[in-house]
Parts: structure tokens; sequence; C-alpha cells
């Protein structure tokens, strides 16, 4: 399993003025729209235009990408979220709330007095709830037995009138919604041909669900356009979590998160001192329930996100997380995110910084390549001049061979023809020449030395025709069987054989 490191920091952001500005801020840098009020710098360098299109948001259970939404459509989700702003009358109906309060509770003692107990309950109810009331409510108390009940029913209508108005706003200080982000920094190299932008979206708004099914998860919106074009890492999904308890209607989200991370104390460390639940933390208490937090986090993600992939997230050493840079991010995570040392902008000059120095470094590697073909060039023009030389010594050679091929070819052609008219009258001659001598010698060895002559006289006349060598040859032959002979007598009178015979 490969260990990395998964970056998570919440921000809280109540009703104040100024706080709701941040978060209207926060929102549209999400949205990737203008904000609503107006922005000190430009926001241009925080994202690349050109990958816009990758960006994805997910409301009421449902994914899509964040370009099918309108900018109108971005900015009501903006003003559905964000703190509302303070209502121009809130400190009239604040003051008209309290005024009431105590005249219902003195009417509740009155009622009660005179017998009215179910109009004293019923007013005493109404008190007692914390959310909206119907105004169908009146009507209902105007049927119960009261005193003076023109005044008593003017009286709730006020009460109920301010507190209507006022009890969906919750106290100035109160956690009104929190932004989450999710993100597993560059260095370590996981992409999203790792973890794709919509298994971000999808893990983060589970995990909210699992841990806070209480509190309405606004929005999750996915970024993959904090990068270059080139790079796969850098996705990251930010959250939107209502602080209002969906059962209580109360704003009560941060003592909620401290419960459930004393619960998950209680499963992994057990030995471990509980943080108080009355939601007031010290320094150090706080970031002991961030580092509890981030551990409950981290176990949820290697096991719904993370096993599948091969790897496993765990929190940086005290080494690590007292560093100097870490501390530089914990100083700059309230400032806005272009006026951080650590951006998308920053990050961009990094990458091209990294790629001018390797630009540098293969230039100096091509300019010492450039030296070594240049010197291999010029060894290779002294090879090529010599190569060529060799080259035409062996055409001419070539050219030679050719010519003496061609005479031989043709000499070839000659004697080929020699030889077939050879064939076709040499060879008949020959062959009347031996016969002719074949009955010489015949008629000699039967005495006819008359017929002998005329044969060999034949043969020396056929001979004229002949080739002269071949002539020459055949004429000392004849001669030879011309000379005179030797006889020898013998008792039965043959004749003995030429020597030549």
């Amino acid at each position: 399993m490969k260990e990395i490191r998964l970056f998570h920091r919440r921000f809280n952001f109540s009703s104040k003025p100024a706080e709701r500005v941040k978060c209207e801020h926060s929102l549209a840098h999400s949205l990737r729209i203008s904000p609503p009020t107006a922005a000190k710098k430009s926001k241009q360098l925080e994202w690349n235009h050109e990958l816009l299109e990758k960006n994805v948001i997910w409301t009421n259970g449902q994914q899509s990408s964040l370009k099918e939404w309108s900018e109108e459509q971005r900015l009501e989700l903006l003003y559905e979220i964000a703190p509302s702003p303070k209502k121009a009358n809130q400190a009239k109906l604040q003051t008209q709330l309290r005024q009431y309060r105590k005249k219902v509770k003195t009417a509740v003692d009155s009622e009660l007095k005179k017998g009215n107990q179910a109009a004293a309950q019923f007013l005493q109810a109404v008190l007692d709830m914390d959310k909206y009331v119907p105004y169908s409510r009146i009507d209902a108390f105007a049927k119960l037995t009261m005193q003076r009940k023109k005044q008593r029913i003017k009286m709730l209508e006020t009460y109920l009138n301010a507190h209507n108005q006022l009890c969906q706003k919750p106290p100035a200080n109160n956690l009104y919604v929190q932004e989450g982000l999710f993100k597993i920094p560059h260095q370590w190299g996981v992409g999203t041909d790792v973890i794709s932008l919509e298994e971000y979206v999808s893990f983060t708004s589970q995990f909210l669900m699992e841990y806070f099914p209480d509190y309405e998860v606004k929005a999750v919106i996915g970024h993959d356009d904090e990068r270059s074009v080139d790079v796969k890492t850098g996705a990251h999904a930010h959250y939107y979590l209502s602080g209002r308890n969906n059962q209580t209607g109360k704003y009560d989200l941060r003592k909620t998160q401290i419960k459930v991370v004393n619960e998950y104390i209680k499963r992994t460390a057990p030995d471990t001192k509980l943080l108080p639940d009355d939601g007031k933390l010290t320094r150090k208490l706080s970031q002991k329930f961030g580092r509890y937090f981030q551990k409950m986090l981290f176990d949820y993600a290697n096991q719904h996100l993370f096993v599948d992939k091969g790897l496993v997230a765990k929190l940086a050493p005290e080494s690590e997380r007292r560093s100097e840079k870490r501390r530089d991010m914990n100083r700059e995570a309230s400032l806005p995110k272009l006026e951080r040392s650590h951006n998308y902008h920053t990050h961009q000059l990094d990458l091209t910084q990294g790629k001018i120095k390797l630009a540098e470094k293969k230039r100096v590697y091509l300019l010492d390549e450039n030296e070594k073909t240049e010197q291999q060039l010029s060894q290779l023009i002294d090879d090529t001049a010599l190569v060529e030389v060799q080259l035409n010594q062996l055409q001419v050679e070539r050219d030679t061979m050719q010519l003496e091929l061609s005479d031989l070819k043709a000499e070839s052609s000659r004697l080929t023809i020699l030889t077939q008219s050879l064939t076709q009258t040499v060879v008949p001659k020959l062959v009347d020449i031996f016969k002719k001598v074949v009955l010489a010698i015949n008629a000699k060895d039967r005495g006819v030395l008359k017929k002998q002559s005329e044969y060999l006289s034949s043969v020396l006349n056929s001979v004229l025709d002949l080739p002269p060598g071949l002539s020459d040859k055949i004429v000392n032959e004849v001669a030879l069987l011309k000379a005179p002979e030797a006889v020898a007598p013998n008792n039965d009178h043959t004749v003995t054989d030429h020597p030549n015979k």
C-alpha cells in the first residue's frame, strides 16, 4: 500500500456581516462566479479556464457538471447557502419579541389564576416552541375561554409576528454554515486516473451524511481545474454543511461535531480524556479536536475510498506538523486564495520554474550532443569521401568486367555459331572421308591397290573443304597410307599388314 497524506480543513461561518461576506466570496470561488460583493482583487488566476468543464457539483443527492448550471442558478445557490443579511428591522423585532414574550408569560399566570387552564397551557406551549409557529394557531386560541379575549389575541399575533421572523435566524455567533475541503496534495502523485473527481465528491457527501445525518449537506463542489492541462493531480472537493439541526432547528453543529469526535475517541482511544460537550474549547483543546477529527476522517477514507486504490492515508508525523511550512499554511488558511503563498497561481509558477530548469538541463545536454554530433558528422564526411573513392574504383572495375563479359558473350555466340556450322558442314564431310579411308584400307587388305589409290585420292580432294589445321593432319595420315608396303612372303600367300594399320 502506498502511504499518502490527505489534506482536510474546515471553515466555520457565522451570521456576522464580515463572515457572511467571506462565505459569499468562498462560495463564489467554488461556483466559479464573481462574488455579489466587490472583491479586492481579480480572481482570474485562481483556476485554469481551459479546464472549467471538468468541475462537478452535488446537490440534493444528484451529481452533475457545473457547466450545466447558469450563472443565475449558481448565484441563487450562493444566496441559499450563505448567511442572510441582517433584516433592516431586526433590532425592532428583537425588542418587540422580548417585550411580548414577557407579556405572554404574565398572561399565562393571569389565566391560571382565573382557572382558564386551556388558554394558559396553550400560551405556555407557544412560548416553549423554538420553531416557526403556524398563524393558524391564533384561530385555535380564539376558541378558548380567557380574559379580555381581543387583547389576548392581538398580543399573540404580535408575539408570533416577531417570533416567526426571528426564529429562522441563528444567534450571530453561532455556526451558520461550515465549508470543508478534501484534497490529496500534488506531491503525492495521486491523479484523477487513480481517484476520479466524481469519486472525491461522492466520498465527501457520503462521509458527511454518515456522521452528521441531521445537518443538511447544502452542496459538494468538485474542482479539477486548478492545474495545468498536462497534469492529473490537484483534484479536490469543497463541501458546505448547514449548521442547523433538522430535528431541533438549533444551530448546534459545532457541539454535534464535538460529540461525534468524543464517540470516536471512546472507540479508538478509551483512555483519552474526552472533550467538553458544551462547545467551549481552549486553543489546546481545539487542536485536540482537530487532530481526532482528522483521524476519524482518515479512517473513513481508508475504508471507503483508498483501500481499493492501493493507498493508505496517514497523519503527518509531529515533525512535519510542526514544520515552518505547515505553520505558514495554518497562518494563511484564513486569507483569500490569491493572497496565500501556496495557491493555483504559485503552483503554476512552481511548475513553470521547474520546466525552465528542466529546459536548461536539456539545453546543456543538447549542446553537448550537438558538439558530439558535429564531430561525428566530420568523421562521417571523411569516411564518405573515402567510400566515394573506393566506390569509383569499384565502378571502374565493374565497367571493365562488364566489357569483358560482353566480349565473352560475343565470343561465346561466335563459337556457338561456328559449332553449329561445323556440325552442319564439316561433320558430314568427315564421315564421308572416314568411309573412304576405311574402303581404302579394305582395298589394300584385298590387294586391290588401284582401288586403294582411288579412295585415297578422293579423300585428298574432300579435305580441301576442311579447315586448314584439320585438313593438314588428314593429309599427313593419308600420306602414310600411300607409303611403299613391305611385303613378306609366307606359305599361305597372305599380305602383311601395313605398320600404320
